[in-house]
């Protein structure tokens, strides 16, 4: 019997407790709406509950639920409500009886309070108002019960609810029910209203405070019939094809970098391919490039040495013997010089001298003056 009293309680406390924002309460059966009037708040029906002695102990958390009003903008102007009522529940009989008000909820065999004909009524008005044909449909209804707090949850899906300007998309003109009323005109205590902006597109301006696209009012709060909530949308990222463009290049030259990058890396396969007839294949391999010569002993700066170890050099690269007007073209010195250093050399059997006309061979030890080949110690004896 408790249990029975309990249910009857929340099927009037939902009703009124969970009315729309800133509407009067209606009945099961969805009757008129009374736009601009007061949300009927708990104070209302505590009276009339704690009449009945057999519910006298209902909890004043559960007298009190939360709603959250949460209203998903889309870029197709449609708008995803999702209406949620929370409860607070102190005992095992109001859970038993929340438990039974969910079931008949979801079945769709009672409202709960959350009478989807409510938004129908809004939004045929609404339709009137601005002359969108707006529908509601997708409806959806579901609970929980997770320890204390016992959930309600109806979702639906409202059509043509944005204006559309241009590229904007605004929110406002839905509200309105008639030139002077609106449906949305204020917030009750634990009420609050959420409204997220569609998937590319960023709020530019609003009359209520938002952060991260995300507009966040609680209540209480009042909204004036000539300032209801606008606010306007505009493309996050529009179809600007200068900007694709260049996203495109430069799409393309990384691309293209890191195939590079990946095709340098790679270590090369040189082992040889076999044709069909077991010899190696060369047809499809380019010519390879020479190898790279041995790189070359940096040639040694002869002025850096002493004037006898230079002739010396000199000798060694033209094979052990020169004339000496070639050395003195090689040196740059003067011919009194290397006549001189020659004869020194000579003397200290460095370098051996001999006369051939008019001009002198000079060679090293030894080596033949006659035919650069290297002379025998024992011959010369």
């Amino acid at each position: 019997m408790r249990s029975v009293a309990l249910s009857v309680v929340f099927i009037v406390l939902l009703s009124l407790g969970a009315s729309p924002v800133g509407a009067a309460s209606m009945g099961a059966a969805g009757g008129s709406l009374a736009a601009d009037s007061d949300v009927v708040g708990a104070g209302d029906i505590r009276p009339a509950i704690e009449s009945d002695q057999t519910i006298a102990q209902l909890s004043e958390a559960a007298l009190s639920p939360s709603t959250t009003f949460t209203i998903n903008l889309q870029s197709d102007r449609s708008a995803n409500w999702v209406v949620t009522v929370e409860y607070e529940l102190t005992s095992e009989a109001e859970r038993e009886a929340f438990s039974e008000i969910a079931e008949e909820f979801e079945a769709g065999t009672a409202s709960g309070g959350l009478d989807i004909s409510l938004y129908e009524n809004i939004a045929a008005q609404a339709s009137a108002q601005t002359g969108r044909a707006m529908e509601i449909e997708s409806v959806g209804r579901s609970s929980s019960l997770s320890g204390d707090t016992g959930s309600l949850q109806l979702s639906f899906r409202w059509t043509e609810f944005l204006a559309e300007d241009g590229e904007k998309l605004v929110f406002n003109d839905a509200l309105k029910t008639t030139d002077e009323n609106a449906w949305l005109s204020s917030l009750g205590e634990n009420q609050e209203l959420r409204i997220t902006t569609p998937r590319g597109y960023a709020i530019t301006s609003a009359n209520v405070p938002f952060s991260d696209n995300t507009i966040v009012v609680e209540g209480p709060d009042t909204f004036d019939s000539d300032e209801l909530v606008e606010i306007t949308l505009e493309p996050s990222f529009g179809p600007s094809w200068g900007l694709l463009a260049a996203a495109v290049v430069i799409g393309v030259a990384i691309v293209g970098g890191a195939l590079l990058l990946r095709r340098q890396n790679e270590p090369v396969d040189d082992s040889p391919r076999m044709d069909a007839n077991g010899g190696v294949d060369t047809a499809d391999k380019p010519d390879e490039p020479p190898a790279d010569p041995e790189p070359a002993e940096p040639e040694e700066d002869l002025s850096l040495l002493a004037d006898d170890e230079r002739v010396i050099r000199l000798l060694e690269r033209n094979g052990g013997r020169m004339r000496q007007a070639d050395i003195v073209s090689e040196t740059k010195w003067s011919d009194a010089k290397v006549s001189q250093l020659l004869s020194s050399m000579a003397e200290n059997d460095e370098v051996t001298k001999l006369r051939i006309g008019r001009e002198n061979l000079i060679s090293l030890p030894n080596v033949d003056a006659l035919d650069g080949s290297p002379v025998d110690e024992d011959d010369e004896r």
